[in-house]
């Protein structure tokens, strides 16, 4: 290979652009070594500004060395490296999740959360992207993965070169059509040090079963070329996923009104009963997208809504993923999600604060709660913890970031909260000072919808010794 072969296609692949401000996430391993590594080479001639994020996930014992290996990796490169610890094992277990997941979502949170300080500091969204470090093995393993596990032909499509995070900000995989050996290779020539990750190398996880089990048999037995053959299959069916989709969307021009006023989605059926199901069963999914509530519909619940679009019962419903629900009134199917959600019911709650010291701080799993360290937060505003307040949004009101400050109304039109639900969400507050936006339902991303948005003025470091503890509770 010659040396400059994975830099030469990036630059032909397009996804970096001149002048960029990249968010890239390196975990230290070969992969992220080798992205961060080629983009710094390009950092001169592209004018590129190059941001490493490493999150230590907190799962294994040299996680610690690891994080300060790539800390030195960056220094000598001349960059200055964004450390962030996050213990995946707890959020996995809050969510009911596996650790992998949760390892995902609190990547890319953390890598939304950083470009998000940027574009605060005056950059341009639009020069903003995230890079992470997937590569062409990755996309063959992805899609024998979702294969096995059941999947329809979007998920067959695999892992996309580029594609929008929660915040809106541009995700790029600049390395999606280089080879492992390639990237191996590249490590090897640069004489750089990656970090080894050896739970890789087992077989505790599917996907590393998968790679290090299921592939090579299937190379010795089958096709010692099915790394390559999966590839193409994810880039044909990615074609015709994006086919229909496009299909879709041209039917629903006509067919599907979006009520933002009144929180609701009509679809007309009257003309897509003669429409083939696979381009309706993309209708529903885009609805589905509309109502932020994808991630919890399966195949069996489109089955049973192309059921009922397509039946001569007139009168009938289903019941959605976050509280919506589909009510077929003959031509028309009404998508609504009911208002009796004691999330976004200020009246209905009550907010219970505590100051506790820390070795008391054991919170139920369960609550919904927000910690703060007291005596910073009683520094900023002494003896005013009593002041605290339960309620919905006011002008003026912001949440302090770790570079500055965001207005909530710019924070709920980021996360992409629909208009008419703004001034149902809860937070709380001190003044104009917001310390946690609380869960609800209508925000996008799952951590936002499950935990939130907190403060990190306050943040609980190693060094807290006294804990402002705040729980949510119905008032019954």
């Amino acid at each position: 290979m010659k040396k400059n072969t994975i830099i030469e296609r990036i630059i032909d692949e397009g996804l970096v652009q001149e002048g960029s401000w990249i968010v890239t996430g390196v975990s230290g391993g070969p992969d992220s070594l080798c992205l961060l590594h080629a983009l710094h080479r390009l950092s001169d001639s592209m004018d590129l500004t190059i941001i490493p994020v490493h999150v230590n996930h907190m799962l294994r014992p040299e996680a610690d060395d690891e994080a300060e290996n790539v800390a030195r990796i960056c220094d000598r490169l001349g960059l200055e490296c964004a450390l962030f610890a996050a213990d995946c094992s707890e959020m996995a277990e809050d969510m009911k999740i596996s650790t992998e997941e949760a390892g995902r979502y609190i990547r890319y949170e953390i890598f939304d959360d950083v470009a998000e300080q940027i574009e605060n500091e005056g950059v341009p969204k639009e020069k903003i992207n995230i890079a992470v470090a997937h590569n062409a093995d990755d996309q063959s393993e992805t899609v024998l993965f979702r294969l096995l596990r059941g999947t329809g032909i979007h998920g067959l499509g695999g892992i996309p070169a580029a594609r929008d995070s929660d915040s809106g900000y541009l995700i790029i995989r600049p390395l999606l059509t280089t080879e492992r050996s390639e990237i191996e290779e590249y490590i090897r020539e640069n004489k750089l040090r990656p970090n080894i990750d050896k739970t890789n190398e087992g077989t505790d996880y599917t996907r590393n079963r998968i790679r290090n089990e299921l592939i090579p048999y299937l190379e010795k037995n089958f096709n010692p070329n099915i790394k390559d053959t999966l590839r193409r299959y994810a880039g044909l069916a990615a074609l015709d996923d994006g086919l229909l989709t496009d299909l879709a969307l041209s039917e629903c021009e006509d067919c599907l009104t979006v009520d933002e006023e009144e929180g609701r989605v009509v679809l007309d059926i009257s003309e897509l009963k003669e429409t083939h199901p696979s381009v309706t069963s993309r209708i529903i999914s885009l609805v589905f997208k509309v109502l932020r509530i994808e991630m919890g519909a399966g195949y069996e619940l489109v089955a049973s809504m192309l059921d009922m679009l397509y039946s001569d019962n007139p009168s009938s419903s289903i019941d959605l993923p976050g509280d919506f629900r589909a009510v077929r009134e003959y031509d028309s199917i009404i998508f609504a999600g009911s208002d009796e959600d004691l999330s976004v019911k200020a009246e209905s709650l009550m907010m219970f604060p505590q100051v506790m010291m820390m070795k008391d701080f054991h919170p139920d799993p369960e609550a919904v709660y927000a910690a703060f360290d007291f005596d910073k937060f009683n520094e900023e505003h002494p003896g005013k913890a009593g002041e605290l307040e339960l309620r919905t949004r006011r002008e003026g009101d912001y949440l302090p970031m770790k570079s500055g400050r965001k207005k909530i109304q710019d924070l709920l039109v980021d996360s992409k909260v629909k208009k008419n639900a703004r001034d149902s969400i809860l937070m709380v507050a001190i003044g104009s000072e917001v310390l946690w936006v609380l869960p609800n339902r209508y925000f996008t991303g799952k951590q936002e919808q499950e935990k939130g948005r907190f403060s990190p003025k306050y943040h609980i470091t190693d060094t807290t010794e006294r804990v402002l503890y705040i729980e949510i509770g119905d008032d019954l």
